[in-house]
């Protein structure tokens, strides 16, 4: 059975933070707010937490996870190289609802697919930030079962597969949108693989005024 705990109550979030850092840092999985929708979370580095990530939502071991870090100074311990557009991408975008896919670090013993970029974004709620800089860098997924929408409100967290999830923390109704936007900068040239919440004109023309810079 989860334990739920509501992190809009000032009164409870040292204990919110205690509960959730415990849980990841054992390797079980914890429901957190982002800017957009609830997400489910876990040590990046435990097998046992991202075997049952990857069993919440349903996830073969040939897709990559997304991984959330509490600061750009982070990413350099997880990634093999940062091309100095992300370094930018970063400095301008972060925190927020940018994802930067990378060339993941070769030497870490973790669950991640061979060859496969990774994934990497610094949050901008709060709640989430504080506890990344408790635990360090957190695998992540959107929270809802297999076959649900995405969960944006209090009521719908009833929902989550307890048998699953440790510790739900709540955090109020979230403004749902059209989600981070996603950037490949692992190759040559960084490509917008998605658009979501960034202006994409506004990228374009960032990305273009500094390759014009490096030039």
């Amino acid at each position: 059975m989860s334990v739920r705990i509501d992190a809009g109550d000032l009164h409870n979030r040292d204990r919110a933070i205690s509960m959730a850092y415990s849980t990841v840092r054992r390797g079980g999985l914890v429901i957190v707010p982002t800017e957009s929708q609830y997400a489910v979370v876990t040590d990046a580095f435990s097998p046992r937490g991202t075997a049952l990530l990857r069993e919440y939502r349903g996830l073969g071991p040939q897709v990559p996870l997304t991984v959330l870090v509490p600061n750009a100074n982070a990413v350099s311990g997880i990634t093999s190289s940062i091309p100095q557009i992300a370094r930018e991408l970063m400095e301008c975008y972060w925190p927020g609802e940018l994802t930067l896919l990378l060339s993941a670090g070769t030497t870490l013993a973790w669950d991640h697919p061979a060859d496969a970029p990774i994934a990497v974004r610094m949050p901008r709620h709060p709640f989430l930030l504080e506890l990344l800089g408790t635990t360090g860098p957190l695998a992540s997924s959107s929270a809802q079962p297999i076959g649900m929408a995405q969960i944006t409100q209090n009521m719908d967290l009833d929902a989550c597969d307890v048998d699953h999830v440790s510790v739900l923390i709540a955090a109020g109704d979230l403004a749902s949108g059209s989600g981070s936007t996603i950037i490949d900068c692992s190759g040559g040239e960084p490509k917008i693989l998605r658009e979501g919440v960034i202006a994409h004109e506004g990228l374009i023309e960032f990305i273009n005024s500094q390759e014009s810079t490096h030039d």
